[in-house]
């Protein structure tokens, strides 16, 4: 059992130059009540489930040149009792499904920052969620090797969106009706010998917006290719959430040569490669990537007992021009992540 208390009071600044800048004030004060219990119901099968209230409260106020002050706060509340319920089943000592029912929740929520430009504030209302997932866990060949795998669901009721950017350069909460994803996961490690590990991973999600009516505005020139309306603002209904991947790939490996003097030599690499990734709430030609890749190397020497480590390195040792995120308004752009990246790393630990 336990409680939870957040009590929170801070200022920002938005200063757009061309007037004097404007301040907003917000406070958020959330506190819950929380319990769990597992329950052993034989000596295969484990039962465990919680339940959480949880009350939230956000209010804000502001002033600048371009609004009327806002002295009276702006205030939000919601409250939500969630709840969990997950089963373990051991077939032996190393294989173990599992199986879990869960719902949340997220509190209402403020965004002042259009206020700096002359325009209103937006809210959004509590959004809750309804999540499954089931799963099997496992170690092989005398535990050299574990291999997990598992399938989730998961639907928001009221999910909260931030519309960033389009042609307006504005940001606006928005809720959907709902968002469903789901999706397959994997991941594994192999300790091929005692001086070779390997590591891997692996994601497919799909997600989805589900809400025919709801709309936003999109950037001046780009190739959008959803629906639009009269006013040219797109209908998202069936559109990815925006920054999630269709799938993740990513691997590593390790090869560790012991030294007689105690020390030891390394050579270290990692992958990854993203899918598919939607940057905004609407879709376009332009504003979205797919098939991102990056590798780093790593080799070094680890000195006897193991306090000191000198090494080189690289990161995006392929020089990928990654495209990470957009701006949708004014200059029109993209941007990338660092280029290739070669270092050298003296580390110390203290004993």
């Amino acid at each position: 059992m336990g409680a939870f208390w957040f009590d929170t009071d801070y200022q920002d600044q938005t200063n757009p130059f061309f007037v004097p800048p404007t301040f907003v004030r917000q406070t958020n004060v959330s506190y819950a009540l929380f319990g769990q219990s597992s329950y052993q119901i034989t000596d295969a099968l484990k039962v465990t489930a919680g339940v959480r209230w949880t009350s939230d409260t956000k209010g804000m106020t502001a002033n600048g040149p371009l609004i009327a002050a806002i002295t009276t706060p702006v205030r939000l509340s919601g409250d939500n009792v969630s709840w969990d319920v997950s089963a373990d089943y051991a077939f032996t000592d190393d294989l173990k499904l599992y199986a879990r029912i869960a719902t949340g929740f997220r509190a209402p929520s403020i965004q002042g920052r259009n206020l700096a430009f002359g325009d209103t504030y937006s809210t959004a209302r509590s959004e809750t969620i309804t999540s499954w997932e089931a799963g099997l866990k496992s170690e092989l060949m005398d535990r050299r090797i574990r291999l997990n795998f598992d399938g989730f669901t998961y639907y928001v009721r009221n999910m909260q969106f931030s519309a960033i950017g389009g042609a307006f350069n504005s940001v606006i909460l928005k809720n959907a009706r709902a968002g469903l994803a789901y999706g397959l996961e994997a991941d594994g490690e192999w300790a091929v010998t005692d001086n070779l590990a390997l590591t891997g991973g692996a994601s497919w999600t799909h997600t989805e917006i589900r809400d025919p009516a709801l709309k936003t505005a999109v950037c001046a020139q780009c190739t959008v290719t959803n629906t639009l309306d009269g006013s040219g603002n797109a209908f998202l209904n069936g559109n990815p959430f925006p920054q999630a991947p269709d799938f993740m790939l990513n691997m590593t490996a390790r090869y560790g040569f012991p030294l007689e003097n105690g020390g030891e030599i390394y050579a270290f690499t990692d992958w990854w490669m993203q899918g598919y990734t939607n940057f905004f709430l609407y879709k376009s030609l332009e504003f979205h990537t797919n098939g991102n890749y990056e590798g780093g190397l790593r080799i070094g020497y680890i000195m006897p007992g193991k306090h000191f480590e000198i090494a080189a390195y690289a990161r995006n040792i392929t020089n990928r021009q990654n495209l990470q995120g957009g701006i949708d308004f004014n200059n029109l752009t993209g941007f990338v992540g660092d280029p290739r990246v070669i270092g050298i790393e003296l580390t110390g630990h203290v004993p």
